[in-house]
């Protein structure tokens, strides 16, 4: 007797079915196109349903130690396609769970089938069976009857593909392959080309691709143009151009010419352009440049007219419109002006009160609209890193897309069937340089910090042997403490949000940083090294920040900023009392001097660092750097101010050859002399040790951006 065939492993859950052998996945009989990693992801948590698998335990099975890829891109690429496949959400998970800084876990009943019945052949015989008439009447009207089964069954699997035909596959390449930054994707109205925006030094300006094509076309020849947007008859492109406290509204023909402006505005804090599908309008950010404050204007190019279409209170800032393709609305963005709190609204493009798309209250990186305007198209990092979301533009729960990460500034090409978006990667680093003296560095800067993800303002604790700083190492930004040598790195806090600005008290025994818990900043303190973290009460209603110590430890100063003014100072005992304002026209980040007689700041609205007598009166500009956006890059010694120094132009800054300078602000002499050059871009962040015998600073180790195109988007 021939041995019985093997049972054929398989395993259900829900409409689902697993053909391990074939590698198949199938939805009530039908097969669901699943890419290999994905499919091999599926299987490890379904032979441990209701356990963890650990992202490290997929790291070892599925990309070796010896294979070349950013495995965290690589796994959640993959855990999307499954999502994807399975259509499961990873917010309100049926199947696939997310277990944060873990791994997964599948949380559906699982059916294993290893024993399904299989067919045996009978051994052979020398009688050879007598068939009868009735026999084969009966063979006949059973053959019969499965013809009309297998008829039936295979006229119903062509209707269904009839009706509901396989979609293609999406797939994600690079639109231009071009050496340096490139980022802001805009199709155009026909979807055959991409206008961009491309950062390389003398080569930066706004390029055209052909998609499919070659050599892309340039556009413009300035670092300082951003955010290109079509003409509806595909004729010009308009675009920004960033000069000092100013920008402008141009427009350049699509095939290269002379450009031509439009409009003057004072330059906003983050730039954005949309043309109107019927041409008549332009939508972009306006500001009140003293107050940070913006909101959307539309500019009509045939007479010049311009109307505020949105109107936010004096704490918020609007930016980021996109009309939609029927012309009706208009999709943006609405954050704070002290922090990183930000959403989605729409709004009708003939005005009217705004409705709030997702409440998620964190960063935000670009918006587009599907072509019927029923959907948005959005970047965001509520799911960990920056990646692509979809939600109908009337609300609901937003559901991801299965394209790398991370991603920003999507664009939606009118035809639907392409996507466009940047996807870029960076790191930064700390560093740290010892000192000869104030003013002569001691020998070459050391690496100190160099993992993946941003890192921001680090701050050394009082007796100089461990760093603190925010980074977003595992997703969302936390304050993480290592040795000053960098040794020893963990996470203090795990609130899934976006904490920073840390400062130890002067016992070294607690640390204070704000925290974005909703749609305002507040100040939080954690008992070093496994406390609670805990809410400091000062000024309900207000964005409250960058938290320092005074030097005997009673209290801490904090920046608050409410209505229409500037970002002032304050000062509130740290165990209990009311906060008492110390600044009238601005300031943060204070710090006081060694002989405690002065307190020093910075500015954002009027950049430098100032001074005001601890004891009362007015207050004095003692430095004209660090700009306003940099405020951090700032230390104070006894005898002077330690800054970074970077230039004034976008173009400069953008441009690698151009680096930044470390200096020192001599108080006696009122010099400045430089102590080093930065080898790359600075960062936010300078910190002197206590012992006044080394700084530390924060470099942008490298940082590159890509256009990716989505081919059968959908």
């Amino acid at each position: 007797m021939t041995p019985p065939t093997p049972p054929r492993p398989t395993i259900r859950f829900d409409i689902f079915e697993v053909d391990l052998p074939s590698s198949e996945l199938r939805k009530a009989g039908h097969k669901i196109k699943l890419q290999e990693q994905p499919f091999r992801v599926l299987t490890m948590l379904l032979e441990r349903p209701s356990e963890i698998v650990t992202r490290e335990e997929i790291r070892q099975q599925l990309w070796p130690a010896d294979t070349f890829v950013d495995f965290d891109h690589g796994l959640n690429s993959a855990v999307a396609r499954l999502r994807e496949a399975l259509n499961d959400s990873a917010d309100n998970p049926r199947f696939v769970e997310t277990i944060p800084r873990q791994g997964y876990r599948f949380v559906c009943a699982v059916e294993r089938d290893g024993t399904g019945r299989a067919s045996t052949a009978e051994s052979p015989s020398t009688s050879v069976p007598v068939i009868t008439s009735a026999g084969r009447r009966n063979a006949w009207i059973a053959a019969a009857a499965l013809l009309t089964v297998l008829a039936g069954f295979f006229a119903w699997r062509l209707a269904e593909e009839r009706l509901d035909p396989p979609s293609a596959s999406m797939t994600v390449v690079p639109l231009a392959g071009m050496p340096g930054q490139e980022t802001n994707p805009a199709f155009s109205p026909d979807g055959k080309e991409v206008a961009f925006i491309e950062h390389d030094g003398q080569d930066s300006g706004i390029y055209v691709s052909l998609v499919g094509g070659e050599r892309p076309l340039r556009l413009t020849h300035s670092a300082e143009d951003c955010c290109p947007a079509w003409s509806p008859d595909a004729r010009q492109v308009a675009f920004l151009r960033l000069f000092g406290t100013e920008a402008g509204v141009y427009v350049v023909p699509a095939l290269g010419g002379t450009e031509r402006r439009l409009y003057i505005e004072p330059c906003p804090l983050y730039p954005s352009l949309s043309w109107s599908s019927d041409g008549k309008l332009l939508a972009f950010p306006e500001n009140k440049q003293e107050s940070g404050r913006s909101w959307i204007t539309l500019f009509s190019p045939a007479d010049g007219s311009t109307r505020a279409l949105t109107s936010p209170s004096e704490i918020d800032r609007d930016d980021s419109a996109v009309f939609s393709p029927d012309g009706s609305m208009v999709a943006f963005v609405r954050g704070t002006i002290a922090g990183v709190v930000n959403d989605f609204y729409v709004i009708p493009t003939r005005g009217g009160e705004p409705t709030r798309l997702t409440f998620d209250n964190t960063s935000t990186g670009g918006v587009s609209w599907t072509p019927d305007s029923r959907d948005i198209i959005f970047s965001s990092p509520r799911g960990g890193q920056f990646a692509l979301w979809r939600m109908s533009a009337s609300g609901g729960t937003p559901r991801p897309l299965a394209v790398g990460a991370p991603a920003s500034s999507p664009s939606v090409a009118r035809n639907g069937n392409m996507l466009a978006y940047t996807q870029a990667a960076w790191r930064d680093s700390i560093w740290r340089i010892s000192l000869a003296d104030e003013k002569r560095a001691a020998g070459p800067p050391v690496l100190v910090v160099s993992e993946k993800g941003s890192k921001l303002r680090p701050h050394f604790s009082p007796d100089g042997k461990k760093i603190a700083f925010e980074s977003d190492r595992l997703g969302s930004y936390e304050i993480w403490v290592c040795d000053s040598d960098g040794a020893n790195c963990g996470e203090l806090t795990s609130l899934h949000g976006t904490a920073g600005t840390t400062a130890w008290s002067p016992d070294g025994r607690y640390l204070a940083f704000e925290f974005h818990p909703g749609e305002r900043a507040e100040i939080y303190v954690v008992e070093f090294p496994a406390g609670t973290p805990r809410l400091l009460t000062t000024i309900p209603g207000a964005d409250n920040l960058v938290p320092t110590w005074s030097r005997d430890g009673k209290s801490l100063y904090f920046t608050s900023k409410q209505g229409s003014g500037p970002f002032q100072l304050w000062k509130i005992p740290f165990h209990g009392g009311h906060a008492v304002q110390i600044t009238k026209n601005g300031g943060l980040d204070a710090v006081e001097s060694a002989d405690g007689r002065f307190l020093y700041y910075a500015k954002y609205e009027a950049g430098g660092i100032w001074r005001m007598p601890l004891a009362g009166g007015a207050e004095t500009r003692v430095l004209d750097r660090p700009r306003g956006p940099e405020w951090p890059n700032w230390a104070l010694s006894r005898d002077g101010i330690y800054f970074i120094s970077e230039s004034e132009s976008l173009a400069a800054r953008m441009n690698p050859s151009s680096p930044s300078s470390l200096e020192f602000f001599d108080f006696l002499t009122r010099k400045t002399t430089r102590i080093s050059t930065l080898d790359k871009p600075a960062r936010w962040g300078l910190a002197l040790a206590p012992d006044g015998r080394s700084l530390v600073y924060v470099e942008a180790e490298f940082e590159e951006s890509s256009i990716m195109l989505v081919k059968n988007f959908h």
